[in-house]
């Protein structure tokens, strides 16, 4: 199978693959620290990995079924997993993670029924926007983790940035900047599937 694939479908398959990688890198005792800085190269590969396949789709014309089904699903993957395990070292709120996972699971639900009818199952802009934004979010958070001075998203930031570091105080500031802007992405996003696929809801089959 793997053979068949065109390079966007493999980097997207690379995509899912590096996804139970990160979370066990990222799983083992922060103390350790190293564990942190491989967790975090593993996430922007496969962070790179999202923006390649589509830049290479795009210019190669290249749209597959495969790749409109499993290119969503990988970016799910790897958003989520990120968002649980931040969720559960305290550096995201937890409301935050249940929105963005709330949001994956009841757009797919939607696209399916889609797929019923034939729609385009492409991203809308709303989605790649949060796409995005997530990614940078995710990205800051590991590296603040890296640095160890990282602070609860919307937390105590006022009271502990006076003692940080220059470079700490703009990872934390990104990161929460990043973070907000996706999660409001993620509501538009929201707003934005249920709109376009709304009538291919059918109760009675």
């Amino acid at each position: 199978m793997l053979k068949k694939m065109n390079l966007p479908n493999k980097l997207t398959m690379l995509r899912i693959l590096l996804v139970p990688v990160f979370i066990v890198f990222i799983a083992l005792p922060s103390e350790w620290v190293w564990n942190i800085w491989v967790a975090l190269g593993v996430f922007i590969v496969a962070a790179i990995t999202d923006f390649l396949d589509g830049q290479i789709s795009r210019r190669k014309n290249i749209v597959t079924k495969f790749g409109k089904i499993m290119d969503p699903l990988a970016d799910k993957l790897l958003v989520s997993s990120g968002f649980i395990m931040l969720a559960g070292l305290g550096i995201i709120p937890a409301w935050i993670t249940a929105i963005i996972i709330f949001r994956d699971f009841f757009v797919n639900a939607l696209r399916m029924f889609g797929t019923d009818n034939g729609k385009d199952l492409a991203a809308g802009i709303s989605g790649k926007i949060k796409t995005i934004f997530q990614l940078i979010g995710l990205t800051l958070a590991i590296l603040g983790i890296g640095l160890s001075q990282y602070t609860n998203v919307f937390g105590d930031f006022i009271n502990s940035a006076s003692s940080m570091s220059i470079g700490v105080l703009m990872v934390n500031i990104g990161m929460t900047v990043s973070i907000a802007v996706a999660v409001l992405a993620t509501l538009w996003s929201l707003v934005d599937y249920f709109i376009r696929f709304k009538d291919d809801i059918d109760v009675e089959k």
